[in-house]
Formats: structure tokens, C-alpha cells, sequence
């Protein structure tokens, strides 16, 4: 209890403070939902996201691998494409996806006739990926309109709401990279973690 006194008159202010927080109530006292609730949520938001894209991509007799380089050489303005054109090696980054499988994929759609591979001079054995007359009309016809489509959900949301899910989605992907560096073995076998748990065991 806690007296306060004002104007000559006495008020009492009663607090009831629990002796312990629940283990889902945030010191603020509001709900949080547990890292394993929200990480199964979070993956099922992500699979089904994915699961969106390879709808589109099959209906379209692509593979997922190839809808993802179509899409990145599509979503680039045409100048852009003639100055600064994609390598397999950058595409394979962008795309977040193995050399090997960029390379399959790519090889793939040239003998579908959607892109071409032209050397790049005075750069060894690097090729740059261009777009075929074919592959501009498939641009057109089927990664324009998934893009509007992108843009038209993202316009339903208002500027704030996307700029928070960036930048939260930012955030946690941040974090997970960490977590996941500290966890990845190296070249013996043994992660950072371990390397730390050693340290601590040992006092050094």
C-alpha cells in the first residue's frame, strides 16, 4: 500500500504485484506467446509464401529454381539488363539458391529458348544471362503480372504496415543469421557455441 497525500486528503493506492511472472507475460504484463509458438507460426507464414510462388510457377511449367532467375531478369529495367547484365555467379546470390542448381536451371531454360549466355570480354570464363525475344514475351506475360500482383497486396497494406513488416522481418532474419553462425560447424567439426561452452567449462 501506498499513502498519498494531496489537498489534505488521504488517498490509498492498492498494487497487486504478483511474486512471480508467468513465463508467457512480458514484464510489461502483456501477452507474449512463447519462441517455440511463435517460430511454428512464423515457419507456416514462410512455407505457405512458398507454396504461393511454386502454385504460380508450376501452373507456368517452370521449375521453382528457374521462376526465381526469370523473375530477378524481369524485375530489372530493360537498360539495365544491356549495361549491367546478371552472371550465374550473381544471380545464384540474389536468388539465394546453389551455383549448381542456378547453373542447371539457367542451362535448362536455354534450350527452352527464354535466355541467352554471351562472354563477357576480358573476364575469363564468366557469361552473362540475357533474355530472348521469347523470354522478354514470357516476362510480359507471366512474372509482370505476379509482380503487380505483389504490389497491389503490399498497396492494401498502407506505407506504415509494409515499412514495420521490412523492417521487423529485417530484424529477425538478422538475428537468426547470428544464431545459426554460432551453431554451423567448422572445418573439425566444432561450432562457435561449442567452442564457447569449452571456454566456459575450462575458464579459460
Amino acid at each position: 500500500m501506498k499513502m498519498k497525500q494531496e489537498n489534505k486528503t488521504t488517498y490509498a493506492i492498492l498494487f497487486t504485484i504478483p511474486e512471480t511472472i508467468p513465463k508467457n507475460l512480458h514484464p510489461d504484463f502483456s501477452y507474449r506467446p512463447p519462441a517455440k509458438e511463435q517460430n511454428i507460426r512464423f515457419n507456416q507464414l514462410y512455407r505457405r509464401q512458398s507454396n504461393l510462388y511454386h502454385t504460380y510457377a508450376a501452373a507456368h511449367h517452370l521449375s521453382d529454381a528457374a521462376f526465381s532467375i526469370l523473375y530477378c531478369l524481369c524485375e530489372t529495367i530493360p537498360e539495365e539488363r544491356e549495361t549491367a547484365p546478371y552472371t550465374q555467379h550473381g544471380l545464384a546470390q540474389l536468388c539465394s539458391l546453389p551455383r549448381q542448381t542456378v547453373n542447371s536451371a539457367i542451362s535448362s531454360l536455354v534450350r527452352q529458348g527464354y535466355v541467352r549466355l554471351q562472354q563477357l570480354p576480358g573476364s575469363g570464363n564468366t557469361k552473362a544471362v540475357f533474355l530472348t525475344d521469347e523470354g522478354e514475351s514470357l516476362c510480359r506475360h507471366v512474372i509482370d503480372p505476379l509482380i503487380e500482383a505483389e504490389q497491389r497486396s503490399l498497396a492494401q497494406m498502407g506505407h506504415e504496415e509494409v515499412e514495420l513488416y521490412l523492417r521487423f522481418s529485417l530484424t529477425q532474419l538478422d538475428l537468426f543469421e547470428q544464431e545459426l553462425a554460432a551453431i554451423l560447424p567448422d572445418k573439425n567439426g566444432s561450432s562457435r557455441r561449442d567452442h564457447l561452452k569449452n571456454e566456459d567449462e575450462t575458464g579459460e
